[in-house]
């Protein structure tokens, strides 16, 4: 059961990616704390890297939520994850974890731009159960792809 004060928090994740270009929101007591307009993981993982402090206990709304998303969300310890759109793994994760998960649509899955294959990091950790094993097969993918 969520809070008022966690309720009102996970509506402001829901409105400021519903209107204008945010992809990534973390919201604090009364307004967003942080924002970003980066694409698929970025942001989560530079947070990871430069100011998890600001991921722990926070409430997060990410415009897709996947498998990979999920497990650094679980790894960061955040409180709770607004997604626009979420796959079903990902839900069931956050929620075996305790983390307070609200959605606007559920898919399957997760797909590449070309929208025929599985996002490539959610099929990376499709296996890993260890959100901190995740995490670091996440940073070591990404930073191969720079």
């Amino acid at each position: 059961m969520m809070d008022a004060v966690t309720y009102k928090a996970v509506n402001r994740a829901r409105i400021a990616l519903t209107h204008g270009e945010k992809t990534f929101v973390i919201v604090g007591e009364n307004k967003l704390a942080y924002c970003s307009q980066k694409r698929g993981l970025t942001p989560l993982l530079e947070l990871l890297d430069n100011d998890p402090s600001m991921l722990e206990g926070a409430i997060v709304g990410d415009r897709i939520m996947g498998r990979a998303a999920a497990m650094l969300c679980i790894y960061a310890k955040v409180k709770a994850v607004f997604a626009m759109s979420i796959s079903d793994e990902a839900m069931e994760l956050l929620e075996k974890h305790n983390i307070l998960t609200t959605w606007q649509e559920t898919v399957a899955y997760i797909v590449e731009k070309d929208l025929k294959s599985k996002y490539k990091l959610d099929v990376l950790v499709k296996d890993e159960e260890d959100p901190a094993a995740a995490a670091k097969m996440i940073k070591e993918s990404c930073s191969r792809e720079e």
